[in-house]
């Protein structure tokens, strides 16, 4: 029987936990379907720019960011490090770094199908335009081009880029989208059903994670906390519930200043940050993969909305059947979490995408 090769394309080299996890959440997957599958190595400069330790594209506008860039290199230099130790543990890589689309034409002769997916790589503000290689345009027309779960993240865009994203989403074979309330945007410019399927990392179940995380135990109770973006309210409840409860605060804040007071964890690598939340007393977050992973490991958390965020959390926790955990005056985080039901909604969620990636991946 032939090996079939896969090869996926997304901000895999983002250091971000949700960017790496949904990376080796779809190769996992696919893994488990028998192929045999890649990553394929394209650094997207734009974006990366971001996660330089030295950032000198925005010195001139912001001269204090080069202040910060000397204060915090340290614990960069280890968010960077730890990352990519987990890209090349887990992500099977392209030998090759490819920085243009025209370049990763010559993977045709190497790989079967062709995957764009997860994370926000059709988010045009964000690539600046249609990005080519997140739409497969080095790939022939003779391979198979699937769309898993890429993200728009808005229902409109600071340009109109309808002409070049209809051209972009038909040569694709099969698409799909993250979220439903980018359908309306983007199912008009196609007449190929666009289907609306799970984030990667819900697709995988606890056992899947564990096989990654170190077995070796933490010696005392915490309360982990994931704040993407710094909330007052986040922070205010974190240190008060804390201080009530007696217990220490693991922390990690994209704010360096955060305010929140604890052990402060930033750098580490996304096996580190499953630990973190598996073994956690309690969870604090206002992270859309925290939240994920809090009801995957079954922990106590609490989500804290985002303006960039909230539809998706949202959306999922009421879909889950358990819209209390959106924080509010009169959250209680003891709360038991009926964990029994959620996790026999999330299969039953699980059933469409596994379907339309299913098909997909034989043409069906």
């Amino acid at each position: 029987m032939k090996t079939i090769k896969v090869t996926t394309i997304t901000f895999h080299c983002s250091y971000n936990y949700g960017s790496a996890l949904q990376t080796f959440a779809l190769k996992t997957l696919l893994e488990k379907k028998k192929y045999v599958v890649n990553v394929i190595n394209f650094i997207y400069k734009k974006d990366f720019e971001q996660y330089y330790l030295f950032r000198i594209n925005v010195y001139l506008k912001n001269p204090k960011s080069f202040i910060g860039d000397i204060l915090f290199l340290r614990k960069n230099y280890k968010r960077k490090r730890n990352f990519e130790i987990f890209a090349k543990k887990y992500f099977n890589l392209t030998k090759k770094k490819y920085y243009n689309y025209e370049d990763m034409k010559e993977l045709n002769s190497e790989f079967d199908i062709f995957i764009c997916g997860s994370d926000q790589i059709w988010n045009l503000d964000c690539t600046q335009g249609v990005e080519p290689a997140y739409f497969l345009k080095f790939v022939n027309k003779d391979k198979l081009k699937i769309a898993y779960a890429p993200s728009l993240a808005h229902v409109k865009f600071a340009k109109n880029y309808d002409e070049d994203l209809k051209k972009a989403i038909n040569d694709l074979d099969y698409i799909s989208v993250r979220e439903e309330s980018t359908l309306p945007l983007i199912q008009p410019l196609t007449e190929k059903k666009v289907s609306v399927v799970l984030d990667p990392t819900l697709l995988l179940d606890q056992k899947d994670y564990e096989l990654i995380i170190d077995q070796n135990k933490n010696e005392s109770e915490y309360i982990f906390v994931y704040m993407l973006e710094y909330s007052v309210e986040l922070v205010k409840y974190c240190n008060e519930f804390s201080s009530k409860k007696g217990i220490k605060v693991i922390y990690i804040a994209n704010n360096k200043f955060s305010g929140i007071k604890g052990e402060n964890a930033f750098g580490i690598g996304p096996d580190k940050f499953l630990k973190y939340i598996k073994e956690a007393k309690y969870v604090i977050t206002n992270s859309f993969h925290a939240t994920v992973f809090s009801i995957i490991f079954n922990k106590k958390f609490v989500t804290f909305t985002t303006k960039r965020s909230s539809s998706r959390m949202v959306d999922l926790l009421d879909n889950l059947g358990i819209p209390e955990r959106i924080y509010n005056e009169n959250f209680n985080i003891d709360k038991d979490i009926d964990y029994d039901m959620v996790q026999k909604k999330l299969i039953d969620m699980r059933k469409t995408s596994l379907e339309y990636l299913s098909k997909a991946l034989k043409r069906e």
